[in-house]
């Protein structure tokens, strides 16, 4: 059969040329459906041509070839937001990125290895081969995600954040759901150009997602607002520091007083809980006596709970942390990071790898892992804390959220980033795990993007991104 050109008797020379083509061309369509493109539509096509081109593969070298270019082109683009950290590292963050692409894409060629064995194994059961497939690419966003190098960008689920009805699902579902529901769609439209006499494969899938679009509008429908009587204000504290300022030793005290006279901008206009991103001063502010007692001065002064993002050590152990001071002054609860960045907060393979990175000035100390902990207790309510890409993995925050949860908070310094699309990929995360947990999600950053998401996934309140701003909400309880 013939497809626009593309015909199932290709071979040789020019054959090989054709499948690096599409399958190339579904990376970067498939990019286009993320931030800061957002062309979510797309997500429901670009992985057509990879699947025509694998459809047809009869060896296996074939299959390794179209998933390696797929896989390349795809990450290359949507992770290039990485490249924004030469600013500090120089030329070591394309050879981080460089390494991180080839690293996701074997995850891709294990996929098309999936498909190819699926395709030969079940033969003429085209909805199981669609299922078989989207478990497949499901599973293999899960192994993605796990272990000490785990990753959830590019989890097909995250494209639809704009998709608010289809969203819901992830209520049920997950991201995962989402993902697979996006695939199996693809499949279809791929085995209807393949095969466009056999309609009822392309029917199911589209009755699948107007079933999910159902759902999500019934639960749209249901989520009326509550009255605002037992509302509790939240003030969002984004100083916009710029990284390199951040980093400056000699800039702590101005940072420290920046933020204090936002809190107590936050204080007078009635917030009650006023909330700090991530490492928000260059210094270890609870072992600091002078910073200590100024934060405890701060709170008793504006009588208001503050949470504030801090590194702090105990020993010889290191920790990123969040802190909750109460109006009392006193400090009532911590939390310790405990999914660390590699590269970013501690260095694996140190005995092997710091003797070449020892230059670049980031891997003296590694930060430790966190003790296992529950939720905080802010002005009587529970709060799910996380801090930076904690969010991004959904197994991470459902171990942390409780029935009894109030809202999830997550603090994040993404200033390293720049304007690039870190940011947004960070938030759109943000909205799953609002959708995933039913849950109102809190996040505050440094340079933005700062937000309130409902349990509905419905940014309610947002910042602009590297500005100075104080985000107010009534958090309805």
């Amino acid at each position: 059969m013939e497809i626009h050109g593309y015909t199932q008797n290709n071979t040789g020379r020019h054959g090989i040329l054709g499948e690096i083509f599409f399958s190339v061309l579904s990376g970067i369509l498939l990019a286009l459906a993320f931030p800061r493109f957002n062309l979510f539509g797309l997500a429901w096509l670009a992985l057509v041509p990879f699947f025509l081109v694998l459809s047809r593969t009869k060896r296996l070298g074939s299959c390794l070839l179209v998933s390696f270019f797929f896989g390349i082109s795809f990450f290359g683009l949507h992770l290039f937001w990485l490249e924004s950290l030469s600013a500090f590292v120089g030329w070591w963050s394309v050879f981080g990125l460089v390494c991180l692409v080839f690293f996701q894409t074997l995850f891709i060629i294990l996929f098309g290895l999936l498909f190819c064995l699926v395709k030969r194994l079940v033969k003429n059961y085209l909805v199981v081969q669609g299922l078989l497939i989207s478990l497949a690419w499901v599973g293999v966003e899960w192994l993605r995600a796990s272990g000490s190098f785990g990753l959830t960008c590019g989890d097909l689920g995250y494209s639809q954040v704009q998709f608010l009805t289809l969203l819901q699902i992830a209520g049920l579902l997950t991201v995962y759901g989402i993902s697979a529901l996006v695939v199996f769609f693809n499949l279809a439209v791929t085995a209807f150009l393949q095969e466009g006499k056999n309609r009822f494969y392309l029917i199911l899938a589209v009755l699948f997602i107007v079933l999910a679009i159902g759902y999500g509008n019934w639960q749209l429908v249901d989520s009326q607002p509550q009255s605002k009587l037992s509302a509790l204000k939240l003030a969002l504290i984004q100083p916009n520091i710029k990284q390199s300022d951040k980093l400056n030793s000699a800039k702590v005290g101005w940072m420290f007083d920046h933020q204090v006279g936002m809190s107590r901008l936050a204080a007078a206009q009635g917030a009650k809980v006023i909330i700090w991103p991530e490492t928000s001063v260059f210094a270890y502010l609870l072992n600091d006596q002078y910073y200590s007692a100024k934060l405890k001065q701060l709170a008793q002064q504006t009588k208001a709970w503050l949470l504030i993002g801090t590194p702090y050590y105990e020993g010889s152990s290191f920790y990123n942390s969040l802190v909750c001071l109460s109006p009392a002054g006193q400090i009532v609860g911590r939390y310790d990071k405990q999914r660390l960045v590699p590269f970013g907060e501690y260095l694996p393979f140190r005995s092997v790898l710091y003797s070449f990175l020892e230059k670049v000035g980031y891997f003296a100390n590694d930060y430790s892992v966190g003790p296992a902990s529950g939720s905080l207790t802010v002005a009587g309510k529970k709060v799910a804390p996380a801090i930076c890409f904690e969010s991004t993995f959904p197994d991470t925050m459902e171990k942390k959220v409780g029935k009894d949860t109030n809202f999830i908070l997550t603090i994040t310094n993404d200033a390293w980033f720049g304007d690039s699309a870190a940011a947004y990929i960070h938030l759109n995360a943000g909205i799953l795990r609002a959708v995933e947990n039913r849950k109102y999600f809190v996040q505050v950053g440094n340079t933005g993007i700062s937000a309130v998401i409902d349990p509905f996934g419905r940014v309610v309140k947002k910042s602009q991104l590297n500005q100075q701003e104080i985000l107010f909400f009534d958090l309805v309880l």
